[in-house]
This record gives structure tokens, sequence and C-alpha cells, in this order.
């Protein structure tokens, strides 16, 4: 548990500056004690003692989505790169992220997404370490991702066709976890080709190769 203590023009006021700070919405995850209701002036006019409270907290019960919105402006800033966020959609394992940029989108998502997705680590790993929750990140702009989800369908089965018509085995460009699982998931079910991961690290090749009795 954890605590801090806010001043404001009213113990509301106080307890609403502190909730902003730590980037919680909802105030029924902290416990609230009013420190000093504070005193206004004559006539109610001037404050001559700010009310104070004491909120106590864990930073697991911070809103996720609040401290990802924060911390990608930062990082965007810090890279030199112009965009913020757009959207973001906060469920129970995942955070949703929809980044903008009027003259930067290409830079964010760089050559085949992997600018995109070095900043989705690094982000998971900053709200990791700071708030020590486990939801995944999932960030995304202009569409990229479904755009690339279907370009990835359409190239897995342009090379298998390749692999049964010449009855080789082909190798693809390496990929990330997510990538190489829709592409061997594209093509489970069909039973001329099999797929196999090679290589070491996050990102390893998928090879496609004739099934069983089909080579040349």
């Amino acid at each position: 548990m954890k605590v801090i203590e806010v001043e404001g023009r009213t113990s509301d006021d106080a307890t609403k500056k502190a909730l902003a700070e730590l980037g919680i919405r909802d105030s029924s995850k902290v416990n609230v004690e009013v420190i000093d209701q504070g005193k206004s002036g004559i006539f109610g006019f001037g404050v001559s003692r700010p009310a104070k409270v004491r909120i106590y907290y864990n930073e697991s019960t911070e809103d996720v989505g609040d401290r990802v919105r924060i911390m990608l402006v930062e990082l965007l800033q810090k890279m030199g790169i112009e965009g913020g966020v757009k959207d973001i959609k906060e469920g129970e394992s995942k955070v949703y992220v929809e980044l903008e940029s009027r003259t930067s989108s290409g830079l964010i998502i760089g050559k085949k997404g992997k600018t995109l997705e070095a900043l989705q680590f690094m982000i998971n790993l900053m709200i990791n370490n700071v708030t020590g929750s486990d939801k995944k990140i999932i960030l995304d702009i202009e569409s990229y991702r479904d755009k690339r989800e279907k370009a990835l369908k359409k190239m897995s089965k342009d090379m298998a066709f390749k692999v049964i018509k010449s009855g080789r085995p082909l190798t693809l460009e390496p990929m990330n976890p997510f990538e190489r699982r829709l592409i061997h998931l594209t093509l489970q079910n069909d039973k001329r080709v099999t797929t196999k991961s090679e290589g070491q690290g996050i990102y390893r090749k998928i090879k496609i190769s004739p099934a069983n009795g089909n080579r040349k």
C-alpha cells in the first residue's frame, strides 16, 4: 500500500487532483482520508488554509490505459517523432492503443512493422515495471495490423502454391511470434504442405515444405 498527500481548495478538489496525478479514474480503487477540511477566508473569498487529503493506493489499481497514454506521448517525444494516442480500449487482459500522426505514420510503423513492434515491446516493459500490470499492450496505427494480417495470409497461400507446384520447400522472411502463428494457422488445413519455424530468438523463419510424398 502506498500513500500520497495532496492539497486543494476543498477536500473534493484535493482528491480529484490526487486521482489525476496517479492516473486513477475510479475513486473506489483508493482509500481517502481527509486530514484537513481547510478554511475559507472572510465571506468565502480567498483561502486562508487549503484542504488536505491522504490517499492510500496500490500501484496495481492504476488505470493502465491512462499510464500507457502518458508514457507513449513522452516516448514518442524523446524519439523525436510527431504523434499521439487517438484511442485506447482497455480490457481485462489487453489494452488496445490506436496511435495517430499527421506526418510520421510510416516512421512509427517502420519497415515491415518492426518499429511499431519495438515501440510495443518497450511500452509493455515500461508499464509492467511501473504498475506491475501483466496486461498485454497492443499498438496500432492507421489499421496497419489488419492490413499486415491480410497481406501475410495472402502471401502464405501464394508461397504454399509455389511449393506445391515446384515440389521444393521455401523459407519465408524472419517474423515475430504473432506473424508466425498466423502463417501456421492459415496453412494448417492445407494437407499438401507443412510449416515449421526455424532459427533462434524472437524473429524466426517459417519453412513451408511439400507434405510427405509430394516432393519432387
